[in-house]
C-alpha cells in the first residue's frame, strides 16, 4: 500500500470520524432542545391566571364584571359561558312530566320543493317547524384597554352580551342530515320560547380564561337565576327580581364578526396569539 492510498484512507476515516460526532451534537442537540422546553413548559405552567370576580351587574341584556387577576400568569381569551335550562316541565294527564320542546318555524330553503316531489322528506310534508336543542357557549367579554385578556396584577372592567346556544337539526334534500347551531341574544330567545308556551328558565354564566400554554382555566360561576319569560322582559330585571334557583380563524376576526363560539371549540381550539405585544405594552 503506498503513500497516497494510506493518506486517503485516514481523510475517508477522520470523515467518518467527523460526521458520527456531527450526528451525536445534533442527537444531544435534539434532547436538550427537549428538555428546554419541558423547563420551559413547566415554567409556564407555575404562571397560572386566577381571576377575581370583584363586582357584576346586568344593564338590559349586558353583563358588566370587574375582574383583578390576582394571579401570577396572564389571563388570555376570557370568556363567559352561557347555558339555560327550562325549568318548568309541562305535567301530563297521568300526572307525568315531560320537559316542553322548542320549535320555531322552518327557513324558507327547507319549504322549497325540488323537480322531484317523491324525494321530499315525509317529516317536511308533516310540519313545517324544526326543533332546536339548548346547549352551552361562550362570549368575547372586552375591556378598552386589554380586550380580552388581562394581565397579571391588574383590574379591568369587562362587557359582554350573553348569547344562548340552540342546535338545529337541518334536513336537506337527497342528502344525510347536516347539524348546525345558532347564538342568540335574550331579546330574540324569549319571544322564541314563549311561542312555545315555555314560562320558566334557569341561566347560568360562568368565566373562563387560558393561560400562556392555553389550557383552559375555570374561575368559577358568575351568578345564576331563574326567568319568568313573561314577566322578566331582560336578563337585568330577571336578575333584579332575585330569583336564585338551581342550576338544572383568527380570534380578533371571530370576536368582530359573530360574537359568539362554540364550547367546545374554546375548550379544546387554538387560537393565533397576537396579543403578546399587547400585554408589553399594557405592563
Amino acid at each position: 500500500m503506498d503513500l497516497n492510498t494510506i493518506s486517503n484512507f485516514a481523510v475517508a476515516i477522520g470523515t467518518l470520524a467527523l460526521a458520527f460526532i456531527a450526528l451525536l451534537n445534533i442527537i444531544n442537540s435534539d434532547k436538550q432542545l427537549k428538555f428546554l422546553k419541558k423547563q420551559t413548559d413547566f415554567f409556564l405552567s407555575q404562571q397560572q391566571p386566577d381571576i377575581q370576580i370583584k363586582k357584576y351587574s346586568f344593564d338590559g341584556n349586558n353583563l358588566n364584571l370587574t375582574l383583578f387577576n390576582k394571579g401570577d400568569g396572564d389571563a388570555r381569551y376570557i370568556r363567559v359561558s352561557c347555558n339555560f335550562h327550562i325549568t318548568a316541565p309541562y305535567i301530563l294527564a297521568r300526572g307525568q312530566y315531560t320537559t316542553p320542546k322548542i320549535f320555531e318555524p322552518r327557513m324558507k330553503e327547507y319549504l322549497l320543493k325540488p323537480d322531484d316531489e317523491e324525494n321530499i322528506p315525509s317529516n317536511l310534508k308533516r310540519g313545517d317547524k324544526i326543533l332546536l336543542n339548548p346547549g352551552e357557549l361562550v362570549v368575547f367579554p372586552n375591556n378598552v384597554e386589554f380586550s380580552n385578556s388581562l394581565p397579571a396584577g391588574r383590574e379591568g372592567g369587562f362587557q359582554c352580551e350573553p348569547h344562548f346556544y340552540l342546535k338545529t337539526k337541518k334536513v336537506l334534500f337527497g342528502k344525510s342530515p347536516n347539524y348546525s347551531s345558532k347564538g342568540i341574544t335574550f331579546d330574540k330567545l324569549r319571544p322564541l320560547l314563549l311561542e312555545n308556551k315555555i314560562e320558566q328558565i334557569s341561566v347560568i354564566f360562568n368565566l373562563l380564561s387560558k393561560d400562556k400554554l392555553q389550557n383552559v382555566k375555570s374561575h368559577g360561576v358568575i351568578t345564576n337565576f331563574v326567568i319568568i319569560l313573561s314577566e322578566d322582559e331582560t336578563l337585568e330585571t330577571a336578575y333584579k327580581r332575585g330569583k336564585r334557583g338551581s342550576y338544572n380563524m383568527d380570534i380578533n376576526e371571530i370576536q368582530s364578526k359573530i360574537k359568539w363560539e362554540d364550547y367546545d371549540g374554546y375548550l379544546y381550539g387554538k387560537y393565533l396569539d397576537p396579543d403578546d405585544e399587547l400585554f408589553k405594552r399594557k405592563r
